[in-house]
């Protein structure tokens, strides 16, 4: 099982509140601005564990605004997200009216959109939020 945190904010727009109300998450760029992140979407699988969250810089805090665990990994166009693919997620802690603020190493590479969580000190602290 792989642990996943994903970005949920598209033009300056949260929609992690969306993310959670269809069930779905998504990457909010078209394939052809950022294929990258639609080719790791595919690395995700049913039963992993996703998160949404938000890091504003290098700071060494990560905010955790939803858990979920990942139910299908087909890209979907009945996500909610007009023109967006996305996986469906069945949410099971919604934190985002009150994110929870969790450390992570300050030296951190990139948590932008889609990643895989590595550091077993945040995938801990993820898991203790359930």
């Amino acid at each position: 099982m792989a642990v996943w945190g994903i970005g949920a904010t598209w033009d300056g727009r949260d929609v992690s509140k969306e993310f959670v109300g269809y069930r779905t998450a998504a990457i909010g760029y078209n394939e052809d601005e950022k294929p990258t992140f639609h080719k790791r979407m595919r690395d995700v699988k049913v039963g992993d564990l996703i998160f949404i969250k938000a890091k504003h810089n290098e700071s060494g805090w990560l905010y955790v605004k939803a858990i979920g665990i990942v139910m299908d990994i087909h890209l979907c166009a009945e996500n909610g997200f007009e023109g967006q693919d996305g996986i469906k997620v069945r949410w099971i802690k919604n934190l985002t009216d009150n994110p929870v603020k969790i450390s992570s190493p300050p030296e951190y590479g990139s948590t932008h959109t889609l990643y895989e969580e590595k550091q077993d000190s945040v995938i801990q602290s993820v898991v203790n939020l359930l």
